[in-house]
């Protein structure tokens, strides 16, 4: 991952163009620096599928890359802070206050712990059938070479 230390606003990873389709101006890419993705509670929601298929990216240029060619792929600040949001917080709260409403209804632990982990498997399925709409709000931009 490469950090502008004049801007905190985006966040540049190194890339290898995979495919290009210029009729669609798409260039797929596969994150090349994704070891500092592995450590991201939201990586799997920053950037679907990179593991396989890599990384869609939409650019006007797309003609004028190709295949192998190195770039740096920029996805935004609020872009992550979305994803944290995402996959970590909104689920521990989910979790919390489910099993909070369900042990002062019950005064059951057992019955509060199997409302959490229901909750946090609806939350999930939930958010894996939003994918394809939640994948339009995480886009890359290629912003130059990485050579």
């Amino acid at each position: 991952m490469i950090q502008d230390s004049n801007s905190t606003d985006h966040i540049d990873h190194e890339a290898t163009v995979k495919t290009i389709d210029p009729t669609q101006h798409i260039v797929t890419v596969t994150l090349t620096d994704k070891g500092n993705c592995d450590g991201c509670a939201a990586a799997s929601i920053c950037h679907p599928g990179a593991r396989r298929d890599g990384i869609a990216v939409y650019s006007r240029d797309a003609e004028h890359y190709r295949p192998g060619q190195r770039v740096i792929v920029r996805g935004t600040e609020r872009m992550h802070r979305r994803a944290i949001m995402l996959a970590t917080v909104l689920p521990c709260i989910c979790l919390v206050a489910v099993m909070f409403i369900v042990y002062l209804l019950t005064f059951s632990q057992g019955a509060a712990a199997l409302s959490g982990l229901g909750a946090m498997t609806l939350f999930f399925v939930i958010l894996y059938l939003a994918r394809n709409r939640i994948a339009h709000e995480f886009t890359f931009t290629i912003v130059g070479n990485s050579d």
